[in-house]
């Protein structure tokens, strides 16, 4: 089994009936979670993408077609969206020609902001992290493939952990 059908595996073992977990994030957040996943994508689906896709995305999509990550009922966390191809497709067509080439959001969370593969590689992977609030020059280059992202995402529980500073020191 590949590290990411382990990480997803060990993931819904951990739910309870309903696809909940119970989580603690950072300012001592504790909140009850869902994770859903979706089934997995068809072929055609996957023809679909524009460009030949990392081979550890198409397996994710191969496993499951999207799905929501760590986020509440109530909204209080919105957790992460992991888009279908068509959703991808859709969400791309808002930015048009305003987005580089070959820049496909695949995932939402944390405020609108979005998860970004491209058939690049940027700092060591081909993912980057794209506010909303920003221009296109001021996206954060994660530096990783999606397997080494989602495997993080499970293991710090929905925290955007791509933002942290470990060098910083806080309450000195």
């Amino acid at each position: 089994m590949s590290r990411l059908a382990t990480a997803i595996s060990n993931l819904k073992q951990r739910l309870d009936e309903g696809g909940f977990l119970w989580i603690q994030q950072e300012d001592g957040y504790l909140g009850k979670t869902k994770v859903k996943f979706n089934g997995p994508a068809t072929e055609k689906e996957i023809e679909e993408f524009p460009f030949k896709l990392p081979a550890d995305y198409e397996e994710f999509l191969r496993l499951h077609h999207g799905g929501r990550l760590f986020f509440t009922e109530d909204g209080g966390n919105n957790g992460m969206e992991l888009y279908t191809i068509e959703q991808i497709l859709e969400h791309r067509s808002y930015y048009g020609d305003d987005f580089p080439d070959n820049w496909f959001p695949v995932a939402t969370g944390y405020d609108g902001s979005f998860l970004i593969v491209t058939d690049q590689h940027i700092g060591g992977g081909y993912l980057s992290w794209f506010d909303t609030g920003n221009n296109f020059e001021h996206d954060l280059a994660i530096g990783m493939s999606f397997e080494e992202w989602l495997e993080k995402l499970i293991i710090t529980q929905g925290s955007n952990f791509w933002d942290w500073d470990i060098r910083k020191r806080t309450g000195m």
